[in-house]
């Protein structure tokens, strides 16, 4: 009997399904998202200039076809700096996959996480197969967020269901991560699948405006991996009038999408190696949209803020200082810096009534950080 997640539904056409092949000692190993009509698929993979071969096979595959029906997924081995045999490896699992499948080999995908520098274990790969998609079902979303899972202490799924016309479309959405979390893109895997009818040029649009606000906006220990990976894969079983570039439906679709990877993105946070804090910078009165990015970016990646954080020492210098370093356009006079809803400096100068209120500053699992420029509208 499969597991049922509260509050979380499949689109259409979809099943799923994870399980233990053997590639790790005992946890779930091996995970595959399918649709039984061929989906249009966007990508967006690591910027790392090491790249694991399933990541270099993926990009080729999707460089000659927009369209997949499966994305087979394993977990303990990264496949990556494995050279030649690597690579063989990555299309040996694709040619098996898509013969018992049942479709053509440009129709399925592979994604792997996990050491690097080791060959993978092909004999209970290759022999799992045929046990995964035996099992696949659309109530198998538990099991194939638990396949993915490496150091992740908690799988991480989420679910949105909205209205384009009189149709219902649903988008949900699983991901992985907790180590190796860095902007461009983060280190992690996802996986999000829709019913939605779209246009291949509007989800090209949405999910790359998608992951610069969830999966680029997030920070653990500043290292990027060299699998990072998110797919998205329209089947268009709601039977909505298409998405298009322009106009209303894209918007609502994108609102959704946001939702559901910024959900992603934050667990991956909340799950990171040796984390006991969740930190959300904010900022604000810069004068471009670069600057903003570059000041938050500054101030999510200094250890010596991190430092301030889980002491609870409410050091607002630590995040004048970052600001500072980004690079960005700022003026120190015109500075607002707000921590934990307590203002510590503004117009120029230290607000002395702070005193009285820094106590509760950093205490607390969740942490605020705004700063506002006063520069601009950014």
């Amino acid at each position: 009997m499969k597991k049922k997640i509260k509050n979380v539904k499949m689109p259409k056409g979809f099943a799923v399904n994870g399980i233990h092949c053997g590639l790790k000692k005992k946890r779930k190993d091996l995970s595959v998202f399918y649709s039984g009509k061929a989906c249009k698929a966007s990508a967006m993979f690591t910027t790392n200039a090491v790249k694991a071969a399933p990541v270099v096979l993926a990009i080729e595959q999707l460089d000659k076809s927009c369209y997949v029906n499966a994305v087979v997924v394993n977990s303990g081995n990264a496949n990556c700096m494995t050279g030649k045999r690597g690579m063989s490896d990555a299309r040996r699992t694709v040619k098996h996959a898509a013969k018992i499948l049942g479709v053509s080999e440009d129709k399925v995908l592979v994604s792997s996480t996990g050491i690097i520098g080791e060959f993978m274990q092909m004999k209970p790969l290759l022999g799992g197969l045929d046990e995964l998609f035996a099992g696949m079902s659309p109530e198998g979303l538990q099991d194939a967020a638990e396949g993915i899972m490496t150091t992740d202490k908690f799988p991480k799924i989420s679910s949105r269901s909205f209205l384009i016309g009189a149709r219902k479309v649903t988008i949900t959405g699983v991901a992985k991560g907790a180590g190796m979390i860095k902007p461009d893109m983060a280190t992690m895997l996802s996986y999000i699948m829709t019913d939605a009818n779209i246009a291949k040029s509007a989800m090209d649009k949405a999910l790359a405006e998608n992951v610069a606000g969830s999966f680029n906006a997030i920070t653990v220990d500043g290292d990027m991996s060299t699998n990072d990976t998110v797919v998205l894969m329209a089947n268009g079983e709601a039977g909505n009038r298409k998405i298009v570039l322009k106009g209303g439906d894209l918007k609502i679709f994108c609102r959704n999408l946001n939702a559901v990877s910024a959900d992603l993105a934050k667990m991956i946070v909340m799950d990171g190696e040796g984390a006991s804090k969740f930190i959300e910078v904010h900022v604000k009165g810069a004068k471009t949209a670069s600057d903003a990015s570059k000041v938050a970016g500054a101030i999510a990646g200094s250890l010596l803020v991190k430092c301030a954080v889980l002491g609870g020492d409410p050091n607002w210098g630590r995040i004048a200082s970052s600001a500072g370093s980004s690079g960005a356009n700022i003026d120190p006079d015109k500075m607002e810096i707000i921590l934990d809803g307590v203002t510590f400096f503004k117009g120029g100068k230290f607000m002395a009534h702070v005193n009285r209120r820094k106590s509760v500053v950093f205490k607390k699992d969740k942490v605020n950080i705004k700063v506002n420029l006063h520069m601009g509208k950014k």
